[in-house]
């Protein structure tokens, strides 16, 4: 999913490279995979683990464009991706936490 967000927002709005795309989008599925899903949903929940998990889209993205030299329209090729990966893990937390994939160690006390 974050992949394909990237993906369509980065090459198909703003004509940054496939490859730069898709690298910046499996920095952010290892970023996220660890801190998002493995530490801080089981920990603290969804609502802190899908703000960490847009927060931190938004600094590797910014980072990376600004690195690559994608500076035009950097808040924008930043904001959305964020948002959108915010609102899809979200939903992604929520299943991951119903169907017992990642277990709720708040409740386990």
């Amino acid at each position: 999913m974050i992949w394909a967000i990237v993906w369509i927002v980065l090459t198909g709005l703003y004509d940054v490279s496939f490859l730069d795309s898709t690298i910046v989008g499996v920095i952010i599925v290892a970023l996220i995979y660890v801190l998002g899903d493995l530490v801080i949903l089981r920990k603290i929940g969804n609502v802190a683990a899908t703000i960490a998990d847009s927060g931190a889209a938004a600094l590797v993205l910014c980072i990376y464009l600004t690195t690559m030299d994608y500076t035009n329209d950097l808040w924008m090729k930043v904001l959305i991706p964020a948002l959108l990966i915010g609102v899809g893990e979200w939903f992604f937390h929520k299943w991951l936490l119903r169907n017992n994939v990642v277990p709720d160690e708040r409740k386990m006390k």
